[in-house]
């Protein structure tokens, strides 16, 4: 018996998961020093990648964190918190129907908190169903109410075309905030400066978002476009640099610079690049969407695809069919209105796009129509 029980203590111990083995890889970033503090406690390190994510939008910590939950679960298959945040991170890898799954089974759940229905909104905006994501974000303010969900709720009223109640959710959200949670605020703070750019006011609350955290990525980006919009053209490529590699980023620094390459960031937005593409080469923008269209059929989205059909003249696709129902959401993204314009032939829509001061690129306004200039002629 004593011989067995020896035998039993010298079995080594079952082997670590992978993602437990590398939970404490060390990685350069804002918040090393703190994941430092929070080494082998896999939630904490993940909300801190998460958070260095939103702070320098490079996707690499969404990874990171990935890692780290996956490493929670295999822990503790039950750990909600975990599932929570997993949930957020397959997000922003734009797995959205697999998210809307998992939310739904947390939302059902009799503990159910503020957030699992704020993620199944998430989930459910991003995929189109914006009548859904309106429940599920009224749930969750029901819970909770705060800068999270009011900011959720502006923005869904942007998707709506509800110009002025966008605008009141994100003044009430930068209200809530607070310096003493930076990121959260300075990100309510963007929002609302982006709002008040479209609408040709001033929007201080960019600068006061990089006071508070200087070179903060989202803010950056904003005032960016602002300085490349009202020819601050070295202002501009300073803020778009900072911002680092994404889509929108390189497509603003290409207005300054030939050499900037904005293929070389396909993979951070395929939708974005696809929207790039289009005028050059439509049929490559339309595989491109084609898959986007099976991840998320929100207004954006069909609109892209209807226009990169337009632009090759695919008749595969009824774009004018496409571009109504994408309109008829009431999106007012600038954007949006400009390829609505293009394809219907609609002068209205190119007018109000137009006029959302940063909301087009200096090469998008170059290349649409003067008024009463036929849109057909548009490359």
């Amino acid at each position: 018996m004593i011989l067995a029980l020896l035998i039993a203590c010298d079995e080594p111990p079952p082997p670590t998961p992978m993602a437990c083995r590398m939970l404490d890889a060390s990685a350069a970033g804002p918040l090393a020093s703190e994941r430092h503090a929070a080494a082998g406690k896999a939630v904490d390190l993940a909300r801190l990648f998460i958070r260095e994510a939103r702070q320098t939008s490079d996707p690499g910590f969404y990874t990171l964190a990935a890692g780290a939950l996956d490493c929670a679960v295999t822990r503790n298959a039950d750990d909600r918190e975990a599932l929570r945040l997993r949930a957020h991170v397959e997000l922003q890898f734009h797995n959205f129907a697999a998210v809307e799954v998992e939310a739904a089974r947390l939302v059902a759940m009799p503990d159910a908190t503020w957030l699992d229905h704020a993620l199944l909104g998430d989930a459910q905006m991003e995929r189109g169903r914006l009548e859904q994501a309106g429940a599920a974000y009224q749930a969750a303010a029901d819970l909770r109410p705060g800068l999270e969900v009011y900011d959720r709720v502006g923005w869904l009223r942007w998707l709506w075309g509800d110009v002025e109640g966008s605008l009141e959710m994100a003044k009430l959200a930068v209200a809530t905030g607070t310096p003493a949670d930076p990121e959260p605020y300075a990100w309510v703070l963007t929002r609302l400066g982006w709002l008040h750019a479209l609408a040709c006011e001033p929007a201080p609350e960019l600068d006061q978002a990089l006071a508070l955290l200087p070179g903060y990525a989202p803010a950056a980006f904003a005032r960016g476009r602002v300085r490349l919009h009202t020819g601050d053209h070295v202002g501009a490529a300073a803020d778009l640099r900072a911002v680092g590699a994404t889509v929108e980023a390189a497509w603003g620094l290409s207005e300054l610079d030939a050499t900037v390459s904005v293929a070389a960031v396909r993979e951070q937005d395929a939708r974005g690049y696809a929207m790039w593409l289009a005028p050059s080469d439509p049929l490559a923008a339309r595989t491109i969407l084609d898959a986007e269209w099976v991840i998320r059929q929100d207004a954006t989205t069909r609109m892209a695809r209807a226009w990169a059909a337009w632009l090759g003249r695919d008749a595969s696709i009824d774009a004018a069919a496409e571009a109504r129902i994408a309109l008829a959401t009431g999106i007012v993204e600038p954007r949006v209105l400009r390829m609505g314009s293009q394809i219907l032939g609609d002068e209205a829509l190119m007018q109000r796009a137009l006029s959302m001061g940063p909301g087009l690129l200096p090469s998008e306004r170059a290349a649409s129509p003067a008024p009463g200039a036929p849109a057909s002629t548009v490359p």
